[in-house]
This record gives C-alpha cells, sequence and structure tokens, in this order.
C-alpha cells in the first residue's frame, strides 16, 4: 500500500494532484487489485472469443462474441468499482491510513474524487479496446457511439457511487473481498448478460427486472451489440437517480477511523 504523508494530503492546492499520483501507484502495486481491475476481465474476454470459435453464430442463434462484449464491459467496471475502489478504501481503513489523513486539513470530498482520475482513464481504456472490438465485428454502428458514452459515463458514476459507499461503511477488507466477490456475479447474472432474463423464473425475473444494474446491461446492450431492449432514457434516468443517493449516502457516512462519530 502506497504511503500518503501529511503534507502530501493537507489543504494546500497541490493535494488533489498528489493524491490522485498515490491513488495510481496503490492501484498498480496491489496484486489483487491488479488482478481483478486489468487481468480478470482480459480472461474473460478471451474465454468468450474462443467460446466464439467453438460455437460460431449462425442464422441468429447464441452468439458468444456478441454477448461477452457487453458482459466483459460492464464486468470490468464493476470490478474497478468494486475490487479496484472499495476495497482499497477498506484497507486504507485497517491499516490507519485514513486516521492519519484525519488529522490534515483534508476534506473528506476532495480525498474521495482523487481516487476517481486514474480509475477513469482505465475505464476509457476498457471502453476503447471493447468498443473497438464491437464496432470491427459490425455490432456497434458508429452513429451509437455516443449514446454508448452516455450510458456508460451514467453507469461508472453509479458503480463508482455504489463502491464508495460500500467503502464508507464496511471496515474488514477481507469480509469486504468475500461479500462484493458473491456479488457481482449474483447482480450480473441478474443483469441479464450472462443468462438470458426469459430462463429465470417469474419471480426472480420481476426482482432483477428492477435492479439498477439491469438498467445498465440493457442500454449497453442496445447500444454496444444493437440488441432490442427497453428506452434507453429510462435507464438513463434510474442510474443517476442511483448515483446521485448513492454518492450522497457515501460523503455523509464516510469517516477516516472505525470509532469517528458523524
Amino acid at each position: 500500500m502506497t504511503a500518503v504523508t501529511p503534507s502530501a494530503a493537507g489543504g494546500r492546492p497541490g493535494a488533489f494532484a498528489e493524491l490522485t499520483r498515490a491513488s495510481a501507484r496503490e492501484l498498480v502495486r496491489d496484486p489483487k487489485s491488479f488482478f481483478f481491475v486489468l487481468v480478470f476481465p482480459l480472461l474473460f474476454m478471451a474465454m468468450f472469443l474462443f467460446m466464439g470459435t467453438l460455437n460460431p453464430s449462425e442464422g441468429g442463434g447464441f452468439d458468444p462474441v456478441r454477448s461477452g462484449i457487453p458482459a466483459v464491459l460492464m464486468m470490468a467496471f464493476m470490478s474497478l468499482a468494486f475490487f479496484g475502489t472499495a476495497t482499497p478504501l477498506i484497507m486504507m481503513r485497517q491499516q490507519g491510513t485514513l486516521r492519519m489523513l484525519g488529522t490534515t486539513p483534508l476534506r473528506r470530498t476532495t480525498f474521495i474524487l482523487a481516487q476517481a482520475p486514474v480509475r477513469l482513464v482505465i475505464a476509457l481504456v476498457q471502453l476503447a479496446v471493447l468498443s473497438a472490438a464491437a464496432l470491427a465485428t459490425g455490432f456497434l454502428q458508429p452513429s451509437a457511439i455516443g449514446r454508448l458514452l452516455v450510458t456508460c459515463a451514467l453507469g461508472l458514476v453509479m458503480l463508482f457511487a455504489a463502491g464508495y459507499l460500500v467503502a464508507a461503511r464496511m471496515r474488514n477488507a477481507e469480509l469486504a473481498n468475500g461479500v462484493l466477490a458473491l456479488a457481482m456475479p449474483v447482480l450480473l447474472m441478474l443483469s441479464g448478460v450472462f443468462l438470458p432474463m426469459e430462463i429465470l423464473p417469474e419471480a426472480v425475473r420481476t426482482v432483477a427486472g428492477h435492479l439498477p444494474t439491469t438498467y445498465f446491461a440493457d442500454a449497453l446492450r442496445q447500444d454496444l451489440t444493437g440488441v432490442a431492449g427497453g428506452p434507453v432514457l429510462t435507464s438513463w434516468l434510474v442510474m443517476a437517480g442511483v448515483a446521485l443517493a448513492a454518492a450522497a449516502g457515501a460523503v455523509s457516512l464516510f469517516s477516516w477511523t472505525d470509532g469517528e462519530k458523524r
């Protein structure tokens, strides 16, 4: 874990830039974060490409590549928000780094926002790679790129806000990893990116249809691979609302130490 000194975290003008650089070093140096954020999505994409060579789509059948591109992008964004953002922040609280930062003039909002730039760059690279693959295969139409950018921006903000909210409430990094490792595949399956929603029991399908991640997945499939779905504007409004609520909760509940009273 990269150390952040009080001099680098104070209220002076360069504090945000120094915190951003420290956040980038911490993300790259931590083996678990590096694997789940940068390596795991590539392995998943390779799996879908391999499935595509074994079972090429013909005449409207199941296409592993077409299904895999939005699934991998959504999984990459969730890994970045959960394992690449929430878990490191919880670990910093456990190790006392946040307690040290709490003794400086650093504002909570400044610290939270300083985690975003490097993660935004990673998300843009992931989006660029998978969008290029979708363009090369003919799934993504150039006219849909603008709408795709809006969908991904709102989805990222929603997932990051959720990650910050998890980091604000949980106190044990290993427990958080276990909970998130269970929650992420469940959310992905219920959102329909791995399994068709039609095969789910009706009661499960009803609940899954109201999950914020399902709205994100639906808009992502429409923009990235041209699959028909619900109104994209509705998905945008849901993601924006959830993002605002989660962000407000994260800022309100975030604490430097376990025993800090808010």
